[in-house]
């Protein structure tokens, strides 16, 4: 049996890099998805594929920054396919710019889609999960909760947030029998590390400093495909026993500093 069957679950950030994996690997291991995302091309096209292969899969055009929307969606999703288990919270933003240049509207731009979208995206997921029983929850969190570099303050502060709101809705939500979780990816190759036209990954500074040295003692950048795998852990039936933790895979970047 697929590890999970008969499961419903809900990725948002879906169209592209993390959740779209997240969203492939849950359909192939047996559930139904709901992909939301701000790109509708990308979205759509996904949940066709997806839908080609046998998966029940909708897809919603949503800003998760926009909070009714996204708690509105996430309340069509429940209806459209019958229940709601697993919630996995990814879509997320960067703005590269020194803590001098980073306009307020800056600022609040990735903190209400970085950190209030995971706030009201789960608190809506966990009223429809109260319904059949519990479920969980997953917020994809970063290292820059743990470490930070230059042009990141929201970034960071978004993160830090994240991780400490984990632990409030794992405690909250316990009574409930819905779990949460969080993961913290390193630098892993999706558009977000795309800055300015060019994938930071792949310059020679980030060669020198962080492969080269051996700073990431796996030597390399992760794939989107591998946080998908550990979100998959967290929205297993194996994993009924873990709340309020955070799951860092970053190829050994932190245990180095």
């Amino acid at each position: 049996m697929a590890r999970l069957d008969g499961r419903v679950a809900v990725v948002t950030g879906a169209g592209s890099g993390i959740g779209r994996e997240t969203a492939a690997l849950f359909a192939a291991e047996g559930a139904c998805v709901g992909l939301l995302d701000c790109d509708s091309t990308a979205i759509r096209s996904h949940a066709e594929n997806l839908s080609k292969g046998g998966v029940h899969a909708c897809g919603w055009e949503v800003d998760v920054s926009d909070g009714d929307r996204f708690e509105e969606v996430i309340a069509q999703a429940a209806v459209e396919f019958g229940r709601l288990d697993i919630l996995v919270n990814n879509a997320a933003t960067y703005v590269p710019k020194s803590l001098d240049e980073l306009t307020a509207n800056d600022w609040w731009h990735v903190l209400d889609t970085n950190l209030t979208a995971y706030f009201r995206g789960g608190r809506a997921a966990a009223r429809e999960m109260r319904k059949s029983g519990g479920g969980s929850i997953i917020n994809i969190c970063s290292v820059h909760r743990l470490i930070s570099e230059p042009n990141s303050g929201a970034y960071a502060a978004s993160k830090g947030g994240v991780a400490q709101l984990t632990r409030n809705m794992a405690i909250e939500l316990a009574s409930f029998n819905i779990a949460v979780n969080s993961i913290s990816p390193g630098f892993i190759r999706t558009r977000m590390s795309i800055v300015n036209g060019v994938d930071e990954t792949q310059t020679d500074q980030f060669q020198n400093c962080f492969i080269q040295s051996g700073r990431i003692p796996l030597r390399r950048a992760g794939l989107p495909a591998e946080i998908a795998a550990a979100a998959l852990f967290f929205a297993s039936r194996e994993c009924g026993y873990v709340t309020g933790t955070d799951l860092v895979v970053d190829g050994g970047l932190t245990i180095t500093l």
